[in-house]
């Protein structure tokens, strides 16, 4: 059995046990990326145009999409919707270590009305061949049902653009992931900071 006396003279002993113990759990649970990972998705992301020449280039893009859907289809032109149509957010995965890394998302509201089952795939031949133009990919189907239609496009860089009808027919980008503009033009990651 222990004595009070014991206790008291291992009391340097338990608290430096229980400082090493605390330094190894804290420090063991460090998952920032490291400096090398950084410059290396900074680099990758260097290669792809900055946020603001993407976004100038894509509300162009849903601009000419939206005309000629109006144009040729004959569909009711786009209201906005009450919420702010452009949105942004940091990179998701591989590029969230990259703080001036950006997507942002662009919608263009809503056509009222439905696109017809006989009018639909002619609607796709349009907005694709628009979109190849721009490196967007093949459509892929979400949705091909009677009266209920959607279908998503990629590009390279992970930009998604969905257009789909229903009871009204809907068209929005996210963008894939790319650097502000400043970070660009600077050409190096921007120091990290940390708050403690």
């Amino acid at each position: 059995m222990a004595r009070p006396g014991n206790l008291l003279m291992n009391k340097p002993r338990v608290f430096a046990a229980l400082a090493a113990a605390v330094t190894l759990v804290v420090g063991g649970c460090d998952t920032s990326p490291s400096e090398d990972d950084v410059n290396e998705k900074f680099h990758e992301l260097m290669q792809r145009s900055d946020i603001e020449t993407v976004q100038d280039d894509y509300l162009a893009l849903l601009d000419r999409i939206r005309t000629r859907l109006v144009n040729d289809l004959g569909i009711t032109p786009f209201i906005p919707d009450k919420e702010e149509p452009i949105s942004a957010s940091g990179c998701p995965g591989d590029f969230s270590a990259v703080l001036e890394g950006n997507v942002r998302r662009y919608t263009s509201g809503h056509s009222p009305g439905n696109i017809p089952d006989t009018e639909w795939p002619r609607a796709v031949d349009l907005v694709t061949d628009i979109t190849s133009n721009h490196g967007f990919s093949e459509p892929k189907t979400v949705v091909d049902r009677k009266g209920d239609h959607e279908i998503a496009i990629y590009d390279r860089y992970g930009a998604e653009l969905i257009f789909g009808t229903a009871k009204n027919t809907i068209l929005s980008l996210s963008t894939g992931c790319h650097l502000s503009r400043e970070a660009h033009q600077r050409g190096t990651p921007k120091p990290r900071t940390y708050d403690y």
